[in-house]
């Protein structure tokens, strides 16, 4: 009973220190920024005068007016804006402000209201803004090497807003969010446009310094004049428009705001600033300790077992109803983890299969590819737990997603803040989850998809995406340039533990308290970690320390572990099935609505998704949240295209036991994912007894080279070619690294030529095809290919066509071809072809986790500290200025 009451009690203390906080949002957002009366005549002159009192740099040339005097009547109470470019020092990159002014009716600067800015891009600078009406644009030109100019478009009359299933208190939250960041209720509409690679510029750069390009922006009615050096785009600002190839559009559509607490604490912070922020949290998080401790002693283990059974959905604690064995071959699941408090708790280290849940897809053929469980990882604090959710990357590919708010790019660029809305994506999305802390908490770098929003911080922990699509982990070293097969990456802080040890660095902050406060605060933290044995780990706890959050990851047997955002609302993780309306399995049983959701996906019609929480408590998180628009940035998951996947549906009815279902059990294969898979099926429903067998192959998974003088230790197929027919029509089926590919000449330098025939061909004994989606060959030849016929060369083209390969080839002749360099696909023993045209595939490494810039030495903490508080600044501002505006 003392237990209920005080669990009471804390609700009930949350929810009035929400309603409080919320209550100093809405005036901290309506506050006025102070004002000062220069009184001068020339109001151009006189604004940059008051502005520098404020310490912003700018001239009478850097100001635009939006609205001029407004003559007697129209003076009295009401404001005039102006636009103002200005910096925050001396040779400090430029931003632009919007500034509320009182003018007298003559025009001359009475008092100068709250001046608010509208860019915040640390690593670029901003021309003077074009003006035609209550449109402005400007070219915002990046100061960080690889990164592109953009063009950005504001609309001071304020956001079209897309908030269909928004709240009424949600749209309150964005009013109020606006008045703060603009001084208008409405606040602004912000399109972005980036330019692509320029021509090229005659002259070398200086060095420390980025190329420059002759970027200039104009508005004409309606339209946006965009030129780059010698080229010209026209941009139609009211309708659809066609851009050129150089050209890229981001809308900046609004993402829902945060929950209550969470958006008010930043409305807040933005007021009082961070440290007296991170102050009251730290101070808040120090009194909910005591009461949690209080409520441990209470309830002891028992009341441990009962939250952690309600945070998995169970009634009573309960171990796994079923185990899954490590597969020798492949090496997944991993094996159960090692419980830090001893006795375990049910189920305690023990992995959860996700092979049975309706809210997460998985491959046919495979192992799920995500297992679950807790640990206990604070001997002090039993009641602690963490919930641990794996994943198998050579599985599951790793995405990162710039927000829509967060990052506040260095740059200028934007973030989409969706997941693609692409058929191809969208049908293997599994699961999204957050990234790390925000840009204001130390700018810790992020690239999503070839886009820096915010550079390389030396020493930085890292999370990439490597451009094999690898999940790579590792300590970015001093030097700030970015290898070029790194698509993405994340950073937080630096490595939490490393090779099973925590804090190597020394790090003392872990984003719980003020600088130079001992964090031991007990919040809402998670985290990310490479495996010993190469998988991937998310971790969150709802009541953790730093020292816990690692211990976590030491007992999961982590090599690489860094440490991601914090705190309720900004932190959780959520599975998703997501597929077109008519394909979506009803799930047979209600909802349970406070942790499971279904519904429409936006921005694509007829899909839907089903998704859950991670766990049952993961609270304040707008759930569902990833598979909307969002403001901040986060990852997402997809399973990769590997084998074995779907079999082919069988033709002739009713179907063999087997047939048409893939086989990958004793083929070479030399690792995982599997290189190929086999099978049979009656391929002509007039003709059940014609057979045909057929190999898929993963071009991820092999690497094809002359098969003379090669290693065979490692070999996967060995075919001949054949020889390379120049007849009309004839076609060649090519291998490059990654990508198998038809068509009359090599698709890229160094291809290599596997086989030729005739996509039209009368008579075939044999057919090759490319899927559209995974990019696997596939070869089926017929089993009896001596009295091949017409008939055939159409069965053969019709099965290959209904597998989803658009691009196909047929053959005269079924291919010489060896499994492992000594089988056929009949499964008899063979010598392997030999000769010019032999060629050989063997085993290359495909995608999967793995450690990265493992040159990174670990250094003193007076080394790496003073490197990560720098503000971004890689190059000096250049000594021409940006292109302006021409103003019109």
């Amino acid at each position: 009973m003392a237990t209920t009451r005080l669990s009471t009690f804390v609700r009930q203390g949350r929810r009035h220190v929400a309603l409080t906080v919320l209550g100093a949002a809405a005036l901290a957002a309506l506050a006025p920024r102070g004002v000062s009366n220069p009184g001068a005549k020339d109001r151009s002159s006189a604004l940059a005068s008051a502005l520098a009192s404020r310490g912003l740099v700018a001239t009478a040339d850097d100001v635009a007016w939006v609205d001029p005097p407004r003559g007697v009547w129209g003076a009295l109470g009401a404001k005039s804006r102006a636009v103002v470019r200005a910096a925050p020092g001396q040779g400090e990159p430029n931003d632009l402000f919007l500034v509320h002014a009182e003018l007298s009716p003559e025009g001359v600067l009475l008092d100068v209201g709250g001046a608010y800015n509208l860019t915040e891009t640390s690593g670029a600078d901003e021309s003077r803004p074009a003006v035609r009406g209550e449109r402005l644009a400007y070219v915002s030109s990046p100061l960080i090497a690889g990164s592109h100019p953009t063009v950005h478009v504001f609309d001071l009359s304020g956001q079209v807003l897309a908030t269909e299933g928004w709240t009424r208190v949600e749209r309150l939250q964005n009013a109020l969010t606006n008045a703060q960041e603009t001084g208008q209720l409405g606040g602004i509409g912000k399109r972005v446009f980036t330019l692509g690679e320029g021509d090229a510029q005659e002259g070398e750069p200086k060095e420390g310094e980025p190329p420059a390009r002759d970027v200039r922006c104009a508005l004409e009615e309606g339209t946006l004049v965009v030129r780059d050096g010698g080229r010209e785009a026209r941009v139609p600002l009211d309708g659809a428009a066609t851009l050129p190839a150089w050209l890229s559009h981001e809308s900046g559509e609004i993402a829902r705001p945060g929950n209550v607490v969470t958006w008010s604490v930043d409305r807040v912070r933005d007021v009082i600033g961070d440290e007296a922020m991170q102050t009251i949290k730290a101070v808040a998080f120090a009194g909910l300790e005591v009461v949690m401790r209080q409520k441990e002693s209470m309830g002891g283990e028992e009341a441990a077992a009962d939250a952690i059974a309600e945070d998995l959905g169970q009634t009573t604690l309960a171990a796994p109803t079923r185990t899954m064995p490590t597969d020798p071959e492949i090496g997944w699941p991993p094996e159960p983890l090692e419980p830090w408090i001893t006795p375990a708790l049910p189920g305690e280290g023990q992995w959860n299969p996700q092979d049975k849940d309706p809210f997460i897809r998985r491959i046919e053929g495979l192992p799920p590819a995500f297992v679950t469980t807790y640990i206990r990882p604070d001997r002090s604090r039993k009641t602690t737990r963490v919930f641990i959710a794996v994943w198998d990357p050579r599985q599951v590919e790793l995405h990162m997603m710039a927000g829509t708010v967060e990052p506040k790019g260095a740059t200028g660029e934007a973030g989409p803040g969706l997941i693609p809305r692409d058929p191809a994506v969208l049908e293997r999305v599994v699961a999204a989850s957050n990234a790390g802390f925000q840009a204001l908490h130390g700018e810790f770098g992020m690239m999503a998809d070839g886009v820096v929003y915010l550079p390389p911080k030396p020493y930085g922990a890292t999370v990439a995406v490597l451009r094999d699509g690898s999940t790579a982990f590792g300590t970015w070293p001093e030097d700030q340039s970015i290898p070029p097969n790194v698509l993405s990456y994340r950073q937080n802080m630096t490595v939490m533990v490393l090779d099973q040890k925590f804090n190597p660095y020394g790090r003392n902050w872990w984003g719980g308290t003020p600088p130079g406060w001992a964090d031991k605060t007990h919040t809402v933290r998670t985290g990310m970690c490479l495996t010993k044995e190469k998988f991937v780990a998310y971790f969150y706890g709802a009541d953790l320390g730093p020292e816990g959050l690692a211990q976590a990851m030491i007992q999961t047997r982590c090599s690489y572990g860094l440490a991601l955002d914090m705190n309720a609302g900004h932190s959780g993780l959520e599975f998703y099935k997501v597929a077109p309306e008519g394909e979506m399995d009803a799930l047979g049983r209600p909802l349970q609505y406070d942790w499971e959701s279904e519904g429409t996906v936006s921005g694509i019609d007829g899909w839907k998704f089903r998704g859950r929480r991670f766990i049952r408590g993961m609270g304040l998180m707008n759930f569902p949240r990833y598979i909307k628009r969002e403001a901040r940035d986060f990852f997402y998951m997809t399973l990769r295209h590997v084998l074995p996947g779907q079999g082919l549906s069988p033709v002739a009815q009713p179907p063999a036991s087997g047939e048409g279902q893939w086989r990958v059990k004793g083929l070479p294969h030399h690792g995982f994912p599997y290189a190929l898979a086999t099978t049979e099926l009656r391929f002509d429903a007039a003709r059940p007894d014609r057979k045909a067998r057929v190999v898929k192959i993963d071009p991820r998974t092999v690497s094809a080279a002359r098969a003379t003088g090669q290693d065979t230790s490692k070999t996967v197929v060995v075919l001949d070619a054949g020889p390379a027919e120049a007849g009309a029509g004839a076609a060649s089926l090519w291998a490059s690294p990654g990508a198998f590919a038809i068509g009359d000449a090599p698709p890229v330098e160094g291809a290599i030529r596997l086989a030729t025939g005739s996509p039209s061909a009368a008579v075939a004994a044999a057919a090759v095809g490319v899927n559209d989606k995974d990019g696997m060959l596939l070869y089926v030849e017929l089993v009896s290919p001596a009295d091949a016929s017409a008939a055939d060369a159409k069965a053969l083209d019709e099965l290959l066509k209904n597998a989803g390969c658009s691009t196909r080839l047929l053959l005269g002749k079924p291919l010489a071809l060896a499994l492992g360099g000594d089988t056929d696909l009949a499964g008899a023993a063979v010598h392997p072809p030999q000769g010019p045209t032999a060629v050989r595939l063997t085993r290359s490494e495909a995608p999967g986790g793995r450690r990265f810039l493992e040159d990174a030495a670990i250094v003193p903490f007076n080394t790496w500290y003073p490197l990560q508080q720098k503000r971004i600044r890689y190059f000096k501002k250049p000594a021409k200025d940006p292109a302006e505006g021409e103003t019109n």
